[in-house]
Parts: C-alpha cells; structure tokens; sequence
C-alpha cells in the first residue's frame, strides 16, 4: 500500500532539537510536477527563448545604427540643399561659370593692401585676416545654430543676433563680395568669400554698403544691420562655412555665449 504522507526529519549537527515536517502525498506529487515545469521553462528559454532575444537585441542595435544612419544622411542632404542655394546665389551674380578670385595666404600677419584689388586680381590676405575674427555686430543671441533636425525647414545654420537697427555690419574677415543683394527669406543679404574655403553669410541687412566684385578688409562695415526679409525684428542672422560645412559660429566668437538669451538656452 503507498503511504499518503511523507515525512521530512532535519537532524541539525549541534544540540538543537530535531525538525520534522510532513507532506502528504498529493502535496509530494504537486511539487515534483511543479519543479518539473520550472525545468521544462528553462529549458525552453535556453534553446528556444534566449536565441530570439538574442536576436531581437541584434535587430534593435542595427535599426538603431540605420536610424542614426539616416538622420546623418538627411543632415548631408539638408546641408547640400543650403550650399546648393549658396552656389544658385553666387551664379547668379557671377555669371554661369564660378570664377572665385585665386586667394594667397600671407604669412605676415602685419600685411596691409597698399591698393585695393580687382576681381581680376589674385588677392592676397594674412592667415590672421583670413579667418572670421571679428565680431560682426554687438548685440545678444536669440536663436543658436540647430541642424540636428529631420526636416529641413527646421534647420537654422548660423547665429541670430539681435541689435537695433541701423547698426554697423563689420566684415568679419577679409574677403571677395559674391552676393549682395535682397532674397525673399534673408532681405538684404551678403555672402564674402575669403579663401581657404570660407565663406560668411549676413542676412537681414537694412542696407547693403558692398557691391559684388568688392574686396573688403577685416572690421569694414559691409552692411547696416536692419530687419528685411521674414524677420520678427532687427537682427543679423550670421553663418560661417568652411569646405563646405556650417560651422558654429559661437566656436569662432565665444563671447557671443555671455550674451545668449535664445529659448534652447534654458531647455
């Protein structure tokens, strides 16, 4: 006859007094059954549930890679579409071929123009001269750089400087004018070309003091600073390219930082 109960004695190896459990035989059969589902989930989970984890994990890292992948792509093609634009301005001044002005570099930082070149001319500037150094406007930041954004029209490639209008413009730079003129969404804007792949961009003017062909030195006021164009209030929209790129203007000008009252600033 099969015994209906079991007994479970713990005989401890000190001089406590010995422990006895019982367990019926229902409640023995209940748990060799519960174990052996334990066993039979881990056992699936090692051959059949842990590979598909493993699995999904894989997906998830490499959706993630063609994610980033693409918002990289969508950034190249946003910052195509802006030099593309660039390039239909500078055309248009120039004509169907662009002849940029051959720019030489002068190691002399103490170099000075004794006679104004012509576009014709090669042009000849310090490396000092040559690289944006000068503030263009003092005035305080209201919007930042942002080209981290999936659609274009989201993207904002230099700085916004608020300053009242009529304020002097400088040239950042020395450089060649291959635009100025009015567009619909900068108003009076000016484009300086100043070797080396760099350009700088100032929009927004209220009027323009350079004329395309121009050759301007560092701190010559180009412009007054003004509100044309679609444009809440007076203010300079400033970028900077290099080979193609924007650049972030407050890493040229970190003095710009102090005065920075834009809305992503206090995010």
């Amino acid at each position: 006859m099969k015994p209906s109960k079991y007994s479970i004695l713990i005989i401890p190896d000190n001089d406590d007094r010995d422990r006895q459990f019982s367990i019926t035989r229902r409640q023995m059969l209940s748990l060799i059954i519960g174990l052996m589902l334990i066993l039979c989930i881990v056992v699936f989970f090692i051959v059949y549930a842990l590979p598909k984890l493993m699995q999904y994990k894989a997906m998830e890292a490499e959706n993630e890679k063609f994610a980033a992948e693409r918002v990289k792509i969508m950034e190249l093609m946003q910052d195509l579409n802006r030099i593309e634009q660039m390039d239909r301005l500078i055309r248009k001044t120039l004509g169907s071929e662009l002849e940029l002005p051959f720019v030489s570099m002068n190691d002399d930082s103490t170099w000075s123009e004794s006679n104004q070149p012509r576009y014709e001319d090669n042009i000849t500037v310090s490396y000092v001269d040559n690289i944006p150094s000068k503030y263009p406007v003092e005035g305080y930041i209201t919007q930042k750089m942002r080209t981290n954004k999936l659609f274009k029209n989201q993207n904002h490639y230099g700085i916004d400087i608020a300053v009242k209008e009529g304020e002097p413009v400088y040239a950042s730079a020395s450089g060649f004018v291959v635009f100025s003129d009015w567009t619909y969404d900068f108003g009076n804007y000016i484009i300086l070309y100043h070797g080396d792949d760099y350009f700088t961009v100032y929009g927004h003017n209220k009027n323009n003091f350079v004329k395309v062909r121009d050759f301007v030195k560092r701190s010559d006021v180009i412009a007054s600073s003004g509100g044309t164009g679609i444009a809440s209030g007076p203010h300079l929209h400033f970028e900077i390219w290099k080979n193609g790129k924007a650049v972030n203007p407050l890493e040229l000008f970190p003095k710009y930082k102090q005065k920075d009252i834009s809305v992503n600033n206090y995010e």
